[in-house]
């Protein structure tokens, strides 16, 4: 019994472990990716959802599968230039990625998609978020797929975080050029085992939710 119990905490601090080396190996695997060419260029803006978090693997999250269908459907290399950051606020957004955006040069990129405002809820109020969503609509490029929030199915933001994805719904339809992405009703029904490891971010069969709930749209189908 002891032994058992010696093996078990083991794998409970070897996965904790991970955990806590997680958001800085996603983010090095995308700047790792961003060096690999590509004639399409994908660029994903948002927070960790967008990072992958916690998938297996960073390539599991929704903006790798994504590019994968892309790249299977079209039959043309993609260049996937992730911006996001664990953690990010809309304001991060606007401050840190929404400016690489608008500097970016060459072509166009093919596809941008944008997730974040998960890590608004707790810390930004409903009317700042609304004028800082709104700021980052406004600097968007004409096509971009920009999601509401997540279904906070457990947890005492639940009731909030359904405010901020209708606040997120509500800027949107003043942007028509943009596509809006209905992840909060995509993942209502999520379950557990679509959970990662930290039971708060989707793990591998949630990230494929996700991306289904951004290829879903209309829009994304005639990119393919």
């Amino acid at each position: 019994m002891l032994a058992a119990g010696g093996v078990g905490y083991g794998l409970w601090r070897r996965r904790l472990a991970r955990l806590d080396r997680m958001p800085d190996d996603f983010a090095a695997y995308w700047n790792r990716r961003a060096r690999r060419p590509g004639e399409l260029r994908y660029v994903a803006l948002g927070d960790s959802l967008s990072q992958g978090l916690s998938a297996r693997r960073p390539e599991r999250g929704f903006v790798g599968l994504l590019a994968d269908q892309l790249a299977a459907r079209t039959g043309r290399g993609v260049a996937v230039l992730n911006w996001s950051a664990t953690g990010a606020t809309v304001a991060d957004v606007l401050a840190d990625q929404l400016p690489r955006l608008a500097a970016l040069e060459g072509a166009a990129p093919y596809l941008v998609t944008v997730c974040v405002g998960s890590n608004d809820v707790a810390r930004t109020d409903p009317e700042r978020f609304r004028a800082d969503f709104r700021a980052l609509c406004a600097g968007l490029p004409a096509g971009a797929l920009v999601a509401d929030l997540p279904d906070f199915r457990r947890g005492p933001h639940r009731v909030a975080a359904a405010g901020y994805a209708r606040i997120c719904r509500e800027v949107l339809a003043e942007f028509p050029a943009l596509v809006g992405v209905a992840l909060e009703r995509a993942t209502r029904t999520i379950g557990v085992r679509e959970l990662g490891s930290d039971l708060v971010h989707p793990g591998d069969l949630g990230h494929r939710r996700y991306a289904a709930a951004f290829a879903e749209t209309r829009e994304w189908l005639a990119l393919l």
